[in-house]
């Protein structure tokens, strides 16, 4: 490389500092958490369609392949889906030996087209080891190859797995709760209403992190204020547009605050100060308390959308504490 010239990866590190101070000028981040990269300058839509977004997808699945930790059991396996399809899950159990423990079942992010990510991993091993809970990962199939209603479908019959496998899995069936983050809360908020239609196994709470409640965004100020934001206005419009697009039997499941929400499990909503989704989060909130539900909503000041895989970050470890106080409380 010649004086003066810089590497591809030179130019992307120069490019992500400019983007970050850009945002930082413009939103009031935290000065606590890393500088954050936003999706505003990628035309997800395009990638899409050429197909970059699914090898980007099956890049994050070797990486999730490759992960390993001593601090807690980590074990793969599989469930069958409503197809027979097997899906594979991830399982993370404490090291202190018991013959039953309260669960989470962690739906996980990724817009509905990522697969599991090294962070979602490290968030299990957390809770697992912290709070000496089971967590169950599983890796759903994604919108860049299958329907909205296939989605849902696995991660329904992921709690029907535990709950019917309990005493195999060594699961305490009074103390199972659901959690999920982004997309993954859109898919939480779909399971607990599908549980509470079909087969109602007893769910003590769920957990709702900056989750998607509502495919009609635009009517909320929050993406009016944050649209170039890290989880860009442009990128939600495409993670709705390719989650939807092979249609669906009841857009009630797809699009859970469209739902009636009565008779649902206690929740935590966490949404972030600095994203388009804060506002639908509230909505959703607001919906469950109309229809009777105990609701704590916790709006991070200063955050941002998926702020918390910087486990470094003392705002970070402070939300973490909040959210391990939540899922105690629930499963006690």
């Amino acid at each position: 490389m010649q004086p003066g010239q810089f590497s591809c990866r030179t130019v992307r590190k120069r490019r992500e500092v400019v983007e970050s101070m850009f945002l930082r000028q413009k939103y009031n981040y935290s000065k606590e958490l890393k500088r954050p990269i936003t999706f505003g300058n990628v035309d997800m839509n395009k990638a899409v369609e050429n197909g970059a977004m699914l090898k980007c997808a099956g890049f994050m699945r070797k990486q999730t392949e490759r992960y390993k930790t001593k601090k807690v059991q980590l074990e793969k396996d599989e469930y069958p889906s409503f197809d027979g399809k097997g899906i594979k899950f991830f399982t993370f159990t404490p090291k202190e030996k018991k013959e039953k423990y309260p669960a989470m079942i962690y739906y996980h992010g990724g817009g509905f087209m990522f697969p599991i990510q090294k962070f979602m991993m490290n968030s299990s091993v957390s809770y697992c080891e912290r709070l000496g809970i089971k967590v169950f990962l599983p890796e759903y199939r994604i919108s860049l190859e299958d329907s909205c209603d296939t989605i849902i479908e696995d991660c329904y019959h992921m709690l029907k797995y535990v709950f019917e496998n309990a005493e195999r899995l060594g699961v305490d069936k009074g103390r199972v709760l659901v959690y999920g983050d982004s997309a993954g809360g859109c898919l939480a908020e779909s399971v607990t209403l599908l549980n509470r239609d079909r087969e109602n196994y007893h769910l003590r709470g769920q957990m709702l992190v900056y989750p998607v409640c509502d495919n009609e965004s635009e009517k909320y100020a929050s993406v009016k204020n944050y649209k170039d934001a890290v989880w860009s206005e442009k990128a939600n419009e495409t993670m709705w547009k390719t989650y939807l697009k092979r249609g669906t039997k009841n857009i009630a499941y797809v699009v859970p605050i469209k739902s009636d929400l009565k008779n649902l499990p206690p929740a935590y909503i966490e949404p972030q100060e600095i994203d388009i989704l804060r506002d639908e989060a509230v909505a959703y909130a607001d919906k469950l308390k109309a229809a009777g539900v105990a609701v704590e909503v916790n709006i991070i000041p200063g955050s941002y959308h998926g702020f918390d895989s910087d486990f470094r970050s003392s705002l970070v470890k402070q939300v973490y504490e909040k959210r391990y106080q939540v899922i105690n409380r629930m499963l006690i």
